[in-house]
C-alpha cells in the first residue's frame, strides 16, 4: 500500500482486495448494520448480515461465469462535509472462459462513506449498470 494515499484511497483499496479474494466477512465489516443498495431497478434498504448470507452466493455465480478478478481501477472522492465522503469507483472483473481471450467488463459505482469514525462506513451503494444484463449481452452469463 502507498504511504502517500488518503484515508479513502487506502479504505478503497482494503476494499478493493476483499472484493477480489472474496472475503466475505471482511467485506460485511466495511458496511453500515444497515445501508441502502441502489442501481437501475431501485433503492431498498439492505441489513448487512443478510448481505453476508446473500454475498457468497453472488462469488459462486460469477465464478462458475469465469470471473477470475476484480480490480478498482479508479476512485474520485469528494468530501460533502467533515463526516461524509462521496466516492465514484471505477472497477474491472476480468472473465476467463474456455477457448476465449480473457473478456474485461468495465463498471462503475458510487458509494456513500460516513469516514466520522475511525471505521469508516459505507451507508450507500449505488450501482450505475445491471451487471448481470452486461454479462448478459456479451455472452458470458445466459440469457
Amino acid at each position: 500500500m502507498k504511504s502517500n494515499t488518503t484515508p479513502i484511497e487506502r479504505f478503497f483499496e482494503e476494499y478493493a482486495f476483499h472484493t477480489d479474494k472474496g472475503n466475505v466477512p471482511e467485506l460485511i465489516a466495511f458496511f453500515a448494520d444497515v445501508f441502502l443498495a441502489a442501481g437501475l431497478q431501485g433503492e431498498k434498504p439492505v441489513r448487512a448480515s443478510d448481505f453476508a448470507l446473500a454475498l457468497p452466493k453472488r462469488y459462486k455465480l460469477f465464478e462458475s461465469m469465469g470471473c477470475r478478478s476484480t480490480e478498482l481501477t479508479s476512485l474520485q472522492q469528494t468530501w460533502l462535509d467533515a463526516r461524509y465522503v462521496l466516492a465514484r469507483t471505477g472497477w474491472r472483473l476480468t472473465f476467463e472462459r474456455p477457448s476465449a481471450e480473457p473478456e474485461h467488463v468495465l463498471v462503475e459505482s458510487t458509494f456513500l462513506i460516513d469516514a466520522g469514525s475511525e471505521t469508516f462506513r459505507i451507508l450507500l451503494y449505488l450501482a450505475h449498470s445491471d451487471i448481470m444484463e452486461i454479462l448478459k449481452q456479451r455472452g458470458i452469463a445466459p440469457a
